[in-house]
């Protein structure tokens, strides 16, 4: 019985790592949109659908001390959405996607700083690799000019709001269910969004032929991919769950490539290869730096 659930439960995980994956291609089909436009209905569409499901399937409320990290979860999780598409909209998805995956580098950073915990050797190989890596892929961008380099800038600043996310993320999972925390952060991270917008003057709207675009975006990268995320973390070691969405650069690549043409680098592959290589590393010795 037990197997068997795992095996569902890696089911879950696998579709999670492919819904994610769409997250920048799809946000191509939608060039009209402002970077900030498509976060906000990814962040109030997924958080509407949450909250309508409650009836179905009651969740409690949410303990009211936790509200305030909740809510600093959901301005970074907007800030991180924002930079992400509009890294998006620069640079070609193979380099939004691997700068956006540098999260466990700052979280990493965090704990061996901040709560000064003592850094094993692999995982200090691991990061080192993984900056050493998108270093490479960073440089080689220099010459193509300044817009490249600006986007893979703004994709790396997503990996560092979506470090806070998982952060505060790593505290509220153990006493809330997962619909419980992600509908209120999402909600939180929508209403950021659109003060912003509306503070900037920035269009909210958009057209009919949008609507496929970002409801596909609610569903796929956010409600399959990241809730089946955390759902798996439940039953699955937290190295196993952590380590899958490395695989969303290559993904997200391969769907760039049929979709839009986009043909990846040759410095892009290897550096991206040495990242992603570092992250899994980092990510499997991880458990050691927390006993």
């Amino acid at each position: 019985m037990f197997k068997a659930m795992r095996r569902y439960v890696y089911i879950i995980l696998v579709l999670g790592l492919l819904g994610v994956s769409f997250g920048a291609p799809l946000a191509r089909f939608v060039p009209g949109l402002a970077a900030l436009t498509i976060a906000f209905w990814r962040m109030a569409g997924a958080s509407m659908l949450l909250w309508a499901h409650a009836p179905l399937k009651p969740q409690g409320p949410l303990n009211q001390k936790h509200m305030t990290p909740v809510i600093i979860a959901g301005v970074f999780l907007a800030l991180h959405f924002t930079f992400f598409y509009s890294a998006v909209k620069l640079v070609p998805i193979a380099n939004a996607t691997l700068f956006a995956t540098l999260a466990p580098v700052f979280t990493l950073i965090y704990e061996r700083f901040i709560l000064k915990r003592k850094l094993p050797i692999g995982a200090l190989i691991g990061l080192w690799l993984a900056i050493g890596g998108a270093v490479l892929v960073q440089v080689s961008a220099l010459k193509f000019g300044s817009e490249e380099v600006l986007g893979n800038l703004m994709a790396l600043a997503s990996s560092v709001f979506m470090s806070v996310v998982l952060i505060i993320a790593e505290r509220m999972r153990n006493t809330n269910t997962t619909i419980q925390y992600t509908r209120w952060v999402y909600l939180f991270a929508a209403l950021a969004l659109g003060l912003i917008g509306l503070i900037s003057g920035i269009d909210l709207r958009f057209t009919l032929p949008d609507a496929k675009w970002i409801l596909a975006l609610v569903i796929l990268p956010t409600l399959i991919g990241h809730n089946s995320m955390s759902y798996a973390v439940k039953y699955l070691r937290p190295t196993i769950v952590g380590s899958m969405p490395f695989g969303e650069p290559i993904l997200a690549t391969i769907l760039a490539w049929l979709l839009f043409g986009e043909v990846v680098g040759l410095s892009v592959v290897i550096g991206g290869g040495v990242t992603l290589a570092g992250l899994t590393i980092l990510t499997l010795k991880r458990e050691k730096l927390k006993r």
